[in-house]
């Protein structure tokens, strides 16, 4: 028997196979995971509403809580921390949004 071409590897087809069957999965797993963090988002957000709690005002006292805690283990050591931790959390602010669209979008072709 001879073997799947390369195009047939990459989409799910061959012998028995209707090909792009993979990738058809692949943008229903997508889809499937949009709906949760969608319902996932209207959930949290109902109940931060209720609490009377804004986005910034949550992340603020996350970090503000790490940084606390990092203080307590020393000046200098805290320091560098501290910041390393500020660049970490800005970072990814920045970096896990676009990653996320990026692999959405990336998803759709």
């Amino acid at each position: 028997m001879s073997e799947p071409s390369i195009r047939d590897r990459l989409t799910g087809g061959g012998p028995g196979r209707e090909g792009g069957q993979s990738m058809i999965s692949a943008h229903s797993r997508a889809g499937r995971t949009a709906i949760k963090l969608i319902i996932a988002s209207i959930i949290v957000g109902a109940v931060f509403s209720l609490l009377g709690i804004g986005v910034a005002e949550f992340w603020r006292g996350i970090f503000h809580n790490v940084k606390d805690f990092v203080g307590m283990l020393g000046e200098n050591l805290g320091e560098v921390v501290t910041t390393l931790l500020t660049y970490l959390i800005i970072g990814a602010g920045i970096v896990i949004p676009i990653w996320l669209i990026s692999r959405l979008l990336s998803s759709r072709k």
